[in-house]
């Protein structure tokens, strides 16, 4: 099932335009000076603005951009992840196709990096099945002694599974996914 949405483009949108909004920009650097120009590539999709939005290319080629919602923790409370969206990025046509499944493919996101991997390759990745760690910048030096929220979001039914150590000291800097450089290994 796909849903087409079309990019916002009225001027109260214009108006709020932030990075988090969904748009992709492409930064040009040049010469000694260090002169900057930028790019759109891709327009504003989000029509309000969003911490946690993320791209991916997926294994077919096409990019995506994952949308992924927490509760908002009051102070002193854990932060849970409650539901993620994942879109196709039409750049033709400047508009996003919802994504219901990601098939054999596993998705990692987070606060170092964003990946596609193939369940085939990688057999012990569940497919259909993102994997994910907070990225919330002060909120571990705000409330250090609360647990982290990483874990495995199952796409098909709405539901994730915490892999999280229950050790207060384990709970600080941010999670990050570690990806090794299999190039390198016999070199």
């Amino acid at each position: 099932m796909e849903h087409v949405t079309p990019v916002l483009d009225d001027a109260r949108a214009r108006r709020r335009r932030r990075a988090r909004q969904g748009g992709i920009h492409r930064y040009t650097i040049e010469g000694s000076c260090a002169s900057c120009s930028c790019d759109v590539v891709f327009k504003d999709t989000l029509p309000y603005i969003a911490y946690n939005v993320y791209i991916a290319r997926t294994l077919s080629g096409d990019v995506s951009q994952i949308w992924r919602f927490t509760d908002n923790p009051c102070e002193g409370k854990e932060m849970h992840m409650n539901g993620i969206e994942i879109y196709k990025l039409v750049f033709d046509h400047q508009c996003i196709i919802s994504v219901d499944s990601l098939g054999n493919d596993a998705l990692f996101i987070g606060h170092s990096y964003t990946c596609c991997l193939s369940t085939r390759d990688y057999p012990k990745l569940l497919p259909g099945h993102v994997y994910f760690t907070d990225d919330a910048e002060y909120w571990p030096v705000e409330c250090k002694n609360i647990r982290r929220d990483v874990g495995i979001y199952n796409l098909e039914d709405d539901t994730s599974l915490d892999v999280v150590s229950s050790q207060p000291w384990l709970n600080w800097p941010n999670p990050i996914w570690i990806t090794p450089s299999f190039t390198k290994i016999n070199q």
